[in-house]
């Protein structure tokens, strides 16, 4: 019985974390000593009524509404209550401390409550805000971080006589997913713009609840004596972007580590740029492996190769169609799909059907060396010494005849410039941006905050990946001729079957990266008939683009002008078959194209990068980009985006022999 009692007793006991905070404390200083310094001090009380020191908080200057960062850890039985008391005090630099107020807390009554929080007026004045949630061991962040030419907020915002002392905040999505917890504050570091802040070690049960891809405010301040601090702007990232913005700096040229690593600070609704904020150290101590979101990319890249060795096996017909569908519109409910015809559906005739490319076949190598015998060295006579020609009278070196002909009609010309992709668009060669968005089921439910599809009420508030097409949309955008793209999803299910290929939106092109947009939040109602599913691939959208791209430079070749095409594929990354991407891509690389794939979300892209190095013919097609380690740096974005497209438009021309300004050959034809 006693065995039992002790097992049931360590089954109900739980740790819990308390936070803190306060409003409209009293004022317990003198005139001219300005707002107080409050700290708390936590106690929990035994059922005999002896009060047990549990610890105090950091103070906090100048302030009569403190948010404390401290969290007390409670280990409770739930069966039984437990009391804590708080009270809270002025920490007078020049005497004893005053009492500010106090009261007692029923941490029971807290955690059943919703959103687990209780407000408490004081004894002596104010009111007390206790939280309290459950709390588990995550290991802790190691995080140091250092601004760069921070936007000054002293002296006109010049600081030329003074400059700021900045801090930052850290801030925790709530559970409810309606506000923000204050979790972390750092020491200000004194008159500078360019503040390297000390390590912070951080709890992660305290920072992220364990979720790596929890939504984190990052807020820098200009620390001020009298307590009104003042801000200087702020970004969003998780504890995952976080590690992967350390993780891709590390992978950059040395003189470029920084920006590659950089948050954008901004203030506003402007978003005016405040200066920029890198990550020196992110590190998981405590923890062997970091937590995803479900069904994450594989942790290592798939071992076979893109090209076989040996002829893949033709895959049976497909039951979708690798060129897009038009869903047809309902009108208030999506009747029931009629049975399937035996025979695999035509597509529409507004759109091409691209036909299943040869496969890869590598000739034979040749044969074993055999080392060929060798004759017999066989010593010759010396010969004698070479006969002596005096130089010329007038003392000239010799000069072979050939030579000095070559030199007589001959000037040296040195080779013309590479071309360049600037070359090529100024030539007339007509550029052309497509898109394809991922509408699988692992993004999560669009109506739920902090899901990448979240539509919230569509007011000027953009998700993730209404960011990413603007932000690197845009600068793809800005070359294409026409300013009409085609706006292809994946992975969307019309009455009941999965389509990996399909138009967004009424019309097969539309007008401008808004024109995207507004087809984009188009799916999301009820007539677009449209429900989120899975699995996720990206093989049926690439060869529709593929063909696209070749029928827009078949075009081009009848105008006299060429013709380059950029796929821009927006995805979570969580695909189903990395070798089967592999083996589209690598098919794909003979077409007038390049793919640019940006990853939105904290996921591990692992299997992404890896479809980076598919090689055919020393050229690759396959870009990708982690958004949430770029978003807070355009500048970064612009230049990954287009340097590795701008080399691949290149190589790919030139490769055929065409220079810029010129024709296409008449032998370059393309099989469809």
């Amino acid at each position: 019985k006693t065995i039992l009692q002790h097992t049931t007793q360590q089954i109900n006991k739980m740790k819990v974390q308390l936070s803190l905070y306060a409003k409209n404390l009293p004022k317990v200083t003198s005139l001219f000593q300005g707002a107080a310094n409050p700290y708390a001090v936590v106690k929990t009380l035994s059922e005999d009524g002896k009060a047990v020191d549990v610890g105090k908080t950091e103070v906090v200057t100048k302030t009569l509404d403190p948010t404390w960062t401290t969290r007390f850890i409670l280990e409770h039985d739930f069966e039984t209550t437990l009391h804590v008391s708080v009270a809270v005090f002025h920490k007078d630099d020049k005497g004893e401390p005053k009492p500010m107020g106090s009261a007692l807390i029923d941490v029971v009554t807290v955690a059943d409550s919703k959103p687990f929080t209780v407000s408490k007026g004081m004894k002596g004045g104010g009111d007390l805000f206790v939280k309290v949630q459950k709390y588990e061991e995550k290991g802790t962040l190691h995080l140091q971080m250092k601004g760069t030419q921070l936007k000054s907020t002293e002296g006109l915002g010049l600081g030329i006589l003074v400059k700021p002392d900045p801090y930052f905040e850290l801030h925790r999505l709530t559970i409810d997913r309606k506000g923000w917890d204050l979790v972390h504050r750092s020491p200000p570091v004194r008159n500078t713009l360019d503040p390297v802040w000390a390590e912070a070690v951080i709890d992660l049960g305290t920072l992220c609840r364990g979720d790596m891809n929890l939504p984190l405010r990052i807020k820098v301040f200009d620390h001020e004596k009298n307590g009104k601090h003042v801000d200087m702007g702020e970004f969003q990232s998780s504890v995952n972007g976080l590690l992967a913005s350390k993780n891709f700096s590390a992978t950059q040229d040395i003189n470029q580590a920084d920006l590659a690593s950089a948050f954008t600070l901004r203030i506003g609704k402007n978003k005016k740029e405040m200066g920029q904020v890198v990550v020196l150290r992110a590190d998981l101590i405590g923890m062997e492996t970091v937590a995803r979101s479900q069904d994450p990319a594989p942790s290592e890249p798939p071992k076979q190769d893109p090209a076989p060795s040996e002829p893949p096996k033709q895959d049976p017909a497909p039951t979708i169609a690798a060129a897009p569908i038009v869903p047809e519109v309902a009108v208030a409910y999506t009747p029931p799909a009629p049975a399937p015809a035996p025979h695999s559906p035509q597509p529409p005739t507004a759109y091409y059907a691209p036909q299943p490319t040869a496969a890869y076949s590598p000739q034979p190598t040749a044969a074993y060396y055999a080392p060929q015998p060798t004759t017999t060295y066989s010593p010759q006579p010396p010969a004698g010494p070479p006969s002596y020609t005096p130089p010329p009278s007038d003392g000239a070196p010799f000069v072979p005849p050939g030579v000095a002909a070559a030199n007589a009609h001959q000037h040296y010309t040195p080779p013309p410039p590479p071309p360049t992709f600037e070359a090529y668009i100024e030539g007339g060669c007509l550029f052309n941006l497509a898109v394809a968005i991922d509408f699988s089921a692992s993004n999560g439910d669009p109506r739920q905050m902090g899901n990448l599809h979240y539509a919230s009420s569509w007011g000027d508030d953009k998700n993730e990946y209404e960011r990413a097409l603007h932000d690197v949309g845009s600068v793809l955008a800005k070359h294409d001729t026409e300013q009409r793209h085609p706006f292809w999803g994946f992975s969307g299910k019309f009455q009941g079957q999965i389509r990996q290929s399909f138009q967004c939106g009424p019309n097969a092109e539309v007008q401008g990266i808004d024109g995207i947009q507004s087809a984009y939040r188009s799916m999301f109602t009820s007539r677009s008939g449209m429900s989120m599913s899975e699995p996720t691939t990206i093989t049926d959208v690439i060869k529709t683009a593929a063909h696209y791209a070749k029928k827009k430079s078949e075009q081009a070749r009848y105008e006299k002008c060429l013709s380059y095409t950029v796929l821009m594929i927006i995805t979570d990354g969580k695909l189903e078959d990395f070798t089967k991407e592999g083996r589209t891509i690598y098919d794909a690389n003979d077409a007038p194209m390049s793919i640019v794939a940006v990853g939105v979300g904290s996921a591990d892209f692992t299997g992404m990068r890896y479809l980076n190095d598919i090689d055919r013919n020393g050229r690759k097609m396959f870009n990708f980009l982690p958004y949430d380690v770029l978003k807070s740096n355009p500048r970064m974005i612009e230049k990954v985006t287009m340097e590795k497209v701008s080399e691949q438009l290149v190589q790919y021309f030139t490769s055929h022999g065409i220079k810029p300004g010129k024709k296409v050959a008449k032998d370059i034809v393309f099989s469809f």
